[in-house]
């Protein structure tokens, strides 16, 4: 049986720079890039952004040693389409241009894998082949970055019983709400460090009217201030803060480094970064989970 191509698609915008750090962790392990494009330079709000295109080329040019990455550029703002529509047309139109079959594996510029290639070996090892299962996503837990301070980050400090996870890979490219597809959630024991609000002021105001769900929640300044006002001596009295649902952003915790590789190795021998096999086996049985979900409904 042949290996199932490994496919990594990116929404890039004007955040791009971030792919310094995102594609050089996947790019070895996988079988093609895909770099989608907005051509006009327009965000999924309608918002035209500056984009250096020279040093971008550039940065292409540089990394792409094995001729691994293709430019996917076309219209994905559409003023008739919220932004989350914009945001999952996206989406399936890159996993169309990649074509059919093998593992799609969809990663934003702010998300770096930890361990890229131990995912696409466990994808490999626990579905060999993905074309002939059941339609399914197979999820990885983020390590959610708040603020950068003058020495460390801010990060989403979870309890390992509730950790935030996300899809990344699927065999079944429709999605529905981002990544989100209606396939059964399979939780992975990778993790991915998500830069998400771990910006300027000026970046991060950018982003929460930018991004696919600007519309999803309420007073976006009210979030802004909260945002400046924390640091590291208040950060522990901050708890259940996410914007879409609280309990997703539990508590916040601090690691030092001066830039993400740092914070990287500091975390790694702060924070256990391991999820119990026995726990997943449960979470990750579909007969459990229709059980679960037939009794709490009920």
């Amino acid at each position: 049986m042949n290996k199932p191509k490994i496919k990594v698609g990116f929404c890039v915008a004007y955040d791009w720079e971030l792919l310094k750090n995102s594609i050089p962790r996947v790019y070895n392990a996988a079988d093609t890039i895909c770099l989608s494009i907005d051509k006009n330079r327009t965000s999924w709000s309608g918002k035209k952004y500056d984009f250096d295109e020279p040093a971008f080329q550039g940065f292409i040019a540089q990394i792409d040693t094995q001729h691994k990455i293709k430019i996917y550029e076309d219209n994905f703002s559409l003023p008739d389409l919220s932004s989350i529509e914009n945001d999952n047309r996206q989406r399936n139109m890159m996993a169309d241009f990649l074509g059919k079959g093998g593992w799609h594996i969809q990663v934003d510029s702010d998300e770096y894998f930890l361990d890229f290639e131990g995912f696409v070996n466990y994808l490999t090892n626990h579905f060999p082949d993905p074309d002939t299962i059941k339609p399914i996503n197979v999820c990885c837990n983020w390590v959610s970055l708040i603020k950068r301070t003058e020495n460390g980050f801010l990060y989403v400090n979870n309890s390992s019983s509730q950790l935030e996870t996300m899809p990344f890979a699927t065999n079944f490219t429709v999605y529905k709400n981002a990544r989100r597809t209606d396939s059964f959630n399979h939780i992975s024991p990778f993790f991915v460090i998500h830069e998400t609000w771990a910006r300027g002021e000026e970046e991060l105001e950018n982003k929460l009217s930018s991004w696919g769900h600007d519309a999803d929640f309420g007073n976006k300044e009210s979030y802004l201030k909260l945002w400046k006002a924390i640091d590291v001596y208040n950060y522990q009295y901050i708890s259940n803060f996410h914007p879409l649902k609280s309990t997703v952003w539990q508590k916040l915790g601090y690691c030092d480094g001066k830039n993400i590789e740092e914070f990287i190795v500091n975390l790694r021998t702060k924070k256990s970064l391991h999820l119990d096999s026995k726990s997943l086996f449960w979470i990750n049985n579909r007969n459990w989970q229709r059980l679960k979900f037939f009794f709490n409904k009920n």
